[in-house]
């Protein structure tokens, strides 16, 4: 009678590997999510303001627009390179990214917007 063979180690490693990769890439969603609420409180933070009474109020619309719609293109194209690179030894270097291309995001809206 032959006994069961162990599963081997670097399997079990490997499959860890791949679901925390899914589990970050997947939470750059809800990352995103934020930020664009962060975004738009940034921007209602404003709402009373006049160019007379507050003269630079934040950034133009277009560059407005690269940081309220980044934070989700960020969170696809994280979770579209961890198809790719899920299964790979350094694939967790996909959504790391991604959460701090995020935390520049909000970091980036909120030196835009203080006064």
């Amino acid at each position: 009678m032959a006994e069961p063979m162990p599963v081997p180690l670097e399997r079990e490693a490997n499959r860890a590997r791949f679901w925390v990769n899914w589990v970050l890439a997947l939470l750059t969603i809800v990352g995103a999510a934020l930020v664009m609420t962060f975004a738009v409180g940034a921007v209602m933070s404003t709402a009373a303001c006049s160019t007379v009474e507050c003269p630079d109020v934040g950034p133009s619309g277009v560059l407005f627009g690269v940081f309220y719609y980044g934070a989700p293109a960020i969170a696809a194209l994280t979770i579209l390179a961890s198809f790719f690179t899920a299964w790979r030894p350094r694939g967790f270097i996909v959504p790391v990214t991604g959460w701090l291309l995020l935390v520049l995001d909000v970091l980036a809206l909120s030196i835009a917007f203080r006064r």
